[in-house]
């Protein structure tokens, strides 16, 4: 397996998606996503046959029993299904790690053939082999066809 490790906020949503958001006048838990970003992920997805591993804070609400961060996560999971693009899982929340150890640790307990990691941010002090995957998505933009062609190439080599 080939894995998109997959942050949410900067890259599916971004500044476009919120202020749809905000137009529409969505409820929160209603957020829209970015749908460029959404087609590129899509594209990605379909040319590699990668799946997606949730690497992003948005995991804290899978292990909150609130009804609102359920009513987040649940449109989130249901809004990339209907995208073609699937979350399969999500690496694991360590206690004072970052989210390049997350990530390895995932990994160790995963196979995984190659993968790349779509973030804004570069949290990855930690952990300096998933560094090296990292696809760096300018914040606020989200991804885009240059990154989306970056990751191509890194889940094809």
């Amino acid at each position: 397996m080939d894995a998109v490790f997959l942050d949410i906020d900067g890259v599916v949503c971004t500044y476009l998606s919120t202020r749809l958001s905000e137009w529409l006048r969505l409820p929160l838990e209603g957020q829209i996503f970015d749908p460029i970003a959404l087609f590129w992920l899509r594209r990605l997805i379909r040319r590699t046959g990668a799946e997606i591993v949730l690497c992003s804070s948005w995991r804290d609400a899978l292990e909150v029993d609130d009804p609102l961060c359920k009513a987040f996560i649940g449109n989130l999971y249901r809004s990339l299904e209907r995208n073609g693009t699937p979350i399969v899982d999500a690496a694991p929340r360590l206690p004072s790690a970052d989210k390049g150890e997350e990530i390895e640790a995932w990994l160790s307990l995963h196979p995984c053939g190659r993968y790349v990691v779509l973030d804004d941010h570069d949290c990855f002090a930690l952990g300096p082999e998933a560094r090296k995957h990292w696809i760096p998505i300018p914040e606020g933009r989200g991804l885009r066809r240059r990154e989306a062609r970056l990751a191509l190439k890194m889940l094809r080599r």
